[in-house]
């Protein structure tokens, strides 16, 4: 019987994990993770910007191939560099709510420190750009309760995404994140990247490329999910 209890436990612990870890598990709040398939198609978008060094470079990338993509900000770095964040809008491109400070403790937050987080880099942004953003993405992609709750009160959708590029780990070549990227292709797919990385326009370039060859087009999300990503 206590082999019974223990057992049960633990999967309800390695549920749980599961439930917050996951952006995709739509148990705490109801993630967008990928377009219908119906059309060959997928949208990249970056966190953690923007990044005085590498943003504008990932913009010059973006603009040479025509593709929109869609930014999911830190507030604090949109009130160092705003000018980028004018630049980012102005090439039409769509900036996100990725938290003001990105903290490692955000899953940790009260529901008080959750909400004015989101609504700092919300202001932060409608400073920089007069957009009032629609769209959030949760810090390492983990949500929980308190943030379902908040995000909910703020009428926010959560973007999550089907592809994980793991740019940002130091031990990964960009021919192995590209080889990653392109085994994930599918219709709808959403394709998480990291505008802060070193040399982030060099691997954005060669996913574009490698994207392309397999007859896959770039479309922005609100077109893909049929989305406004901004208050009316």
């Amino acid at each position: 019987m206590y082999w019974v209890i223990i057992i049960l436990v633990f999967a309800l612990i390695l549920f749980l994990v599961w439930a917050s870890a996951d952006v995709g598990s739509n148990i705490y709040l109801k993630a967008l993770c990928k377009g219908d398939g119906a059309q060959r198609v997928v949208s990249l978008t970056f966190d953690d910007g923007p990044d005085e060094q590498m943003t504008p470079l990932v913009l010059d990338v973006l603009k040479q191939y025509n593709i929109k993509a869609t930014f999911f900000l830190v507030g604090s770095k949109v009130d160092n560099n705003p000018d980028i964040v004018r630049r980012i809008v102005a090439e039409g491109h769509i900036v996100a709510n990725h938290t003001y400070s990105h903290s490692g403790l955000f899953p940790l937050s009260s529901k008080r420190e959750v909400k004015q987080e989101l609504e700092r880099c919300n202001a932060a942004i409608k400073r920089s750009t007069g957009l009032s953003p629609k769209l959030f993405r949760p810090p390492f992609g983990v949500t929980n309760p308190i943030i379902g709750a908040v995000i909910k009160s703020l009428n926010l959708k959560t973007i999550g995404w089907s592809i994980r590029s793991l740019d940002t780990m130091a031990d990964k070549s960009r021919s192995t994140i590209c080889q990653r990227v392109k085994e994930r292709l599918h219709p709808g797919a959403i394709i998480l990247l990291h505008d802060r990385c070193d040399k982030a326009d060099e691997l954005l370039k060669e996913i574009i490329q490698t994207t392309l060859e397999n007859n896959y087009n770039f479309i922005s999300i609100d077109k893909m999910l049929k989305i406004n990503p901004y208050e009316k």
